[in-house]
């Protein structure tokens, strides 16, 4: 029986395909892929049994088939990394020792974590304003895993645009950029369905994306 494969476009699955079928749907060599009997994600190009349907033997692929990628400075240490923005509406991250793919998260997980959170600090909130919300969301979102309670939830978690781990300043200046949300009658979350990296108003100006992973590779 011969193999199909999954692929990962537009923010959605698509297929099962044949490798026949794959290229009628003109796949490109940096396409997320989920063979059978795999655990993971993996680009096209990498696919022994996909390397056909790739040339790379051309010193140069023509501009219009490669994939829109936006590469930050490489890293020297594991608070740095080097990030891809492509084509298909995931982001690469490359860290020291393994790169990691996400999507972007979806409206409702986001919408979906914060009411957990709210819930979690309603009760400090209530008895001192604005300082337990600063303090929680600041400080999960600059410590090792990157999320709120609620995030961890739904698997998604926050990330600088730069590839670089979340500092406590960019967290802290996310929150209360997130106030100019309501000062703009939510049209500061409207934003998100109006730009290519699922970004509200504050995350645009701290400059960060909410992601989610969907398959890591060891460099």
């Amino acid at each position: 029986m011969e193999e199909k494969f999954i692929v990962y476009y537009a923010g959605d699955r698509k297929g099962p395909f044949t490798i026949k079928e794959l290229k009628q749907f003109k796949i490109q060599r940096y396409d997320l892929i989920w063979q059978e009997n795999t655990s993971t994600w993996i680009e096209a190009h990498k696919v022994e049994a996909l390397k056909s349907l790739f040339d790379d033997f051309l010193p140069a692929p023509r501009k219009e088939n490669l994939p829109e990628v936006d590469k930050r400075a490489m890293y020297s240490n594991s608070n740095v990394g080097n990030i891809e923005f492509l084509s298909n509406r995931t982001v690469k991250i490359y860290y020291p020792n393994y790169i990691v793919h996400y999507r972007y998260a979806s409206f409702i997980e986001r919408l979906l974590a914060r009411i957990i959170d709210i819930f979690i600090i309603i009760i400090p909130a209530a008895i001192i304003p604005i300082l337990p919300a600063w303090l929680y969301f600041s400080l999960m979102h600059c410590s090792t895993d990157q999320q709120t309670l609620g995030q961890k939830v739904f698997n998604i978690k926050l990330e600088s645009a730069d590839g670089k781990k979340v500092t406590f300043g960019q967290s802290t200046g996310r929150f209360f950029a997130n106030i100019l949300n309501a000062l703009t009658f939510l049209i500061g979350y409207l934003m998100f369905f109006f730009n290519s990296k699922n970004q509200c108003l504050h995350d645009m100006l701290a400059d960060t994306i909410v992601v989610s992973e969907i398959g890591r590779e060891k460099r």
